[in-house]
């Protein structure tokens, strides 16, 4: 991967909440690293808000197997924090290992959506569980990464990693999602399907002749039409397909709304990134606990 490729998307970031921790999810993160020839940037976050709750003098827990309710010990808790983030690194780096992906794990304390925030920068892509839940991790924190100058990732929480084509939706032949696309299915090996709407024939020739100049040959290359830029005719679009990824930017994602992508992703349990994220502000400041 050429340098002017690797500083086009410069860190994958993974946050390592409870859903993102799984093994699965874990290696799918990885292999994106991979194929795209940049860093992979692990955070896991002590929620500032619940060691605050655990210090409350009505705050409680159950124990087992005696199921009884008890005050939380504050120590307790932080160790318990400590030795999840030891647990989680150690299953981290058995994935990684012999991937050929740098790699950083970084603790931090905070509000999980300001350590998101602070963290990404424009070029970046952040992991997200799709579908995801607040018992999992918030909205708020989900809200923190599309919000953010960052690209995102949508991982279906059941996931099923496969081989299969590298799908762009695009809404015209000129779409930055095509030359991601392109990137992805040339370093996987993969062919690549070019999803674009119906009424413009043209825009169908020339964004096949442009996936052709960026280096893939024409029989690798198919193209779909939909009539309409909607979750359904997307999904309908790609019915028997069986795809590895789905490669869209905001502009393609209908009405350009993320819940849209996630439904996409859920439904057919396919990764979705989601390119050209609008800039933001950060949100605040995290103070580093740990990590390397």
């Amino acid at each position: 991967m050429s340098e002017r490729n690797r500083s086009a998307d410069r860190r994958l970031i993974l946050d390592l909440y409870h859903g993102a921790s799984d093994a699965n999810l874990m290696r799918a993160s990885v292999e994106l690293a991979r194929l795209l020839g940049v860093d992979l940037h692990c955070l896991f976050i002590e929620d500032e808000a619940l060691l605050a709750l655990a210090e409350l003098p009505f705050a409680r827990e159950i124990r087992l197997p005696t199921h009884q309710w008890t005050p939380i010990d504050t120590i307790s808790l932080s160790d318990d924090l400590r030795q999840a983030a030891a647990q989680t690194r150690r299953l981290l780096d058995e994935i990684i290992r012999n991937a050929g992906v740098a790699s950083a794990f970084e603790v931090l304390r905070g509000d999980p959506a300001e350590c998101i925030a602070g963290v990404c920068r424009t070029g970046d892509i952040v992991v997200v569980v799709e579908p995801g839940t607040p018992v999992l991790h918030g909205a708020h924190r989900l809200q923190a990464a599309y919000a953010s100058p960052a690209s995102v990732l949508l991982l279906p929480l059941r996931l099923k990693p496969r081989a299969g084509p590298i799908v762009a939706v695009l809404t015209d032949a000129a779409d930055a999602g095509l030359e991601m696309a392109c990137r992805l299915a040339l370093a996987a090996g993969e062919t690549l399907v070019l999803l674009l709407p119906d009424r413009d024939e043209a825009a169908l020739e020339q964004a096949a002749a442009h996936a052709i100049a960026l280096g893939l040959r024409h029989d690798q290359i198919s193209v779909r039409r939909i009539h309409a830029m909607t979750a359904e005719d997307i999904a309908h679009a790609l019915t028997g397909l069986r795809e590895r990824l789905i490669v869209m930017t905001r502009a393609a994602s209908p009405a350009g709304e993320a819940p849209a992508a996630s439904r996409i992703a859920a439904d057919l349990g396919v990764p979705v990134l989601l390119i050209e994220a609008e800039p933001a502000q950060p949100a605040g400041n995290a103070r580093r606990a740990g990590g390397g």
